[in-house]
């Protein structure tokens, strides 16, 4: 599992920089700036902003890619048995682990990604807590907000809308009128929402000018739930823009299928680790009901 947007934190990457000092000075050649200084000092505060958020987060999971295959003795290209799959953003180095691109070509499609996301201002981003988030569509309507869209599905009681900025500053004390908790994120825009359709149709016509291969590892969509196929491949990567990430859902859909299985997250932080705890414990808990 490779993390999204959010997981980014000063400091991370710290223990792998060094090991990989080729790809680091290949990155800085590309994006015309050092991600190890970037991630390790951030003097001007550019981390949280998506422009350099995407390449960094991107880039650090794909070093913890390439260092957990050292550890575990294996080779790029050896066999694999498990699954891939990212949280928005995560689906990008989940597609250089499948062999889809080479690390750098993989940092140059982020790179796009990040500048055109940042280049649609005016929205905002909302997550709402509560043991029943799963009526927060119905509540919507009931606001008649029907501007606002779902925009990840992230575990029972976790839920994330987007809209514009204005809207979500006036929907999160309603929301909390009935019940929910509200947690303004620290975004550019109305991300995973009809309002980064432009970005949407850009970021398509770039993938276009690319030469991608098949994915040779099993990668599972976290906006669809289902295998990504070398014949939808660029749809994938550029409609997950305007969908919401159903993590919640893809994860239940795992953990059926392959019950023993375990699960890794590569990246910083521990997000999807803690998100896979709760779905975990509720999918565990309907077994038993």
């Amino acid at each position: 599992m490779f993390p999204g947007q959010g997981s980014q934190h000063p400091g991370m990457g710290r223990d792998m920089f060094d090991r990989y000092p080729t790809q680091c000075r290949a990155a800085e050649d590309i994006l015309g700036y050092s991600i190890s200084d970037l991630c390790l000092e951030d003097r001007d505060g550019r981390l949280n902003q998506t422009v350099y958020t995407q390449p960094a987060l991107y880039f650090v999971c794909c070093l913890a890619y390439l260092d957990y295959l050292e550890r575990a003795g294996r080779h790029f290209d050896d066999p694999f048995d498990g699954c891939l799959t990212g949280h928005s953003l995560g689906l990008f180095p989940a597609l250089f682990a499948a062999g889809v691109f080479d690390l750098l070509t993989g940092l140059g499609i982020v790179a796009k990604r990040g500048e055109l996301m940042q280049a649609i201002g005016g929205g905002g981003m909302l997550a709402v807590l509560g043991d029943h988030t799963d009526t927060v569509r119905e509540t919507l309507v009931q606001l008649d907000c029907f501007d606002v869209d779902v925009a990840n599905d992230n575990a029972p009681g976790q839920v994330v809308l987007s809209g514009r900025e204005e809207r979500m500053q006036q929907l999160a004390p309603l929301l909390e009128q009935h019940g929910y908790r509200c947690v303004p994120l620290s975004v550019s825009g109305a991300f995973h929402s009809r309002y980064m359709e432009p970005c949407r149709e850009q970021f398509t016509e770039f993938l276009l000018g690319l030469d991608l291969n098949p994915p040779q590892k099993t990668v599972i969509s976290s906006t669809s739930g289902e295998v990504i196929g070398g014949e939808h491949l660029i749809e994938d990567m550029a409609f997950q823009l305007v969908k919401p990430v159903r993590w919640s859902r893809t994860i239940q859909h795992l953990l059926r299928r392959y019950p023993q299985a375990h699960f890794v997250e590569l990246g910083p932080g521990r997000v999807l680790a803690n998100l896979h705890a709760k779905i975990s414990g509720a999918v565990a808990t309907q077994a038993t009901a």
